[in-house]
């Protein structure tokens, strides 16, 4: 290793001619011995390793609670709905399948009532439909829920007494279902588009409401009747 300081600068000028310049960590020359003295003490870092920091991942937020969904509809299916979500829901007496007249006002459930509009239409597929419905109703709102004062009422729109009634008896529903023969009720709804399922609070106010059923329209029910009764937190 070189020792004078004229070597030094020997090695110091050679690197300068080629434009590069060589050097150590601590800012000397690759033969330049580390300067002598005292030690300088190497502060640590709050929460880490000497020298360094440790970067904590940040805590996860808690996913936001469940809430009742939302209605999205098509401007024109909305412009059919004469009530919305916060609108109590009309009242009107009917007829049901025995023959005894019943207001509709009279069957809600003591938290939550879910009323569905329906018919079996003009098609076997929307018979079928009808039926499902009627079906999932009975096995997932009416036999788990009755207990826990949620009410099911079905209201049929036009069809003869005894085809619902056969209908009915097929779907095993044991729920109310009331005739709306003149379509006095309906009419106080929407001006069209069947079926349509609404959800009411205690006092008859709309929570959620959708204008068909199918699987997705059955999870969005099953999800706002636990929240409203407290069972999604």
């Amino acid at each position: 290793m070189w020792h004078t300081g004229g070597a030094r600068w020997m090695m110091l000028a050679a690197a300068l001619a080629v434009g590069c310049w060589v050097g150590c960590r601590d800012g000397s020359t690759p033969d330049e011995p580390a300067p002598s003295g005292p030690s300088v003490a190497v502060q640590a870092m709050p929460g880490g390793t000497q020298g360094s920091q440790t970067d904590e991942p940040p805590a996860e937020e808690p996913p936001p609670p469940p809430t009742i969904p939302e209605v999205h509809l098509l401007d024109a299916d909305r412009e059919t709905c004469l009530v919305a979500v916060g609108d109590p829901m009309p009242d009107a007496e009917m007829v049901d399948l025995e023959g005894e007249k019943q207001a509709l006002g009279a069957l809600r459930g003591e938290q939550l009532t879910l009323v569905l509009f329906w018919t079996s239409g003009d098609s076997e597929f929307s018979t079928m439909r009808a039926q499902a419905a009627l079906e999932d109703l009975q096995m997932d709102i009416h036999e788990p829920y009755a207990e826990k004062g949620v009410g099911v009422v079905a209201v049929n729109e036009g069809d003869p007494a005894e085809s619902v009634k056969k209908l009915v008896e097929q779907a095993g529903a044991a729920f109310p279902n009331l005739l709306d023969t003149d379509g006095a009720l309906f009419a106080k709804v929407a001006t069209e588009k069947l079926p349509r399922l609404y959800l009411l609070d205690a006092e008859g106010k709309i929570l959620w409401f959708d204008l068909e059923y199918s699987p997705t329209t059955r999870d969005k029910l099953m999800q706002a009747i636990q929240v409203a009764l407290g069972e999604l937190q």
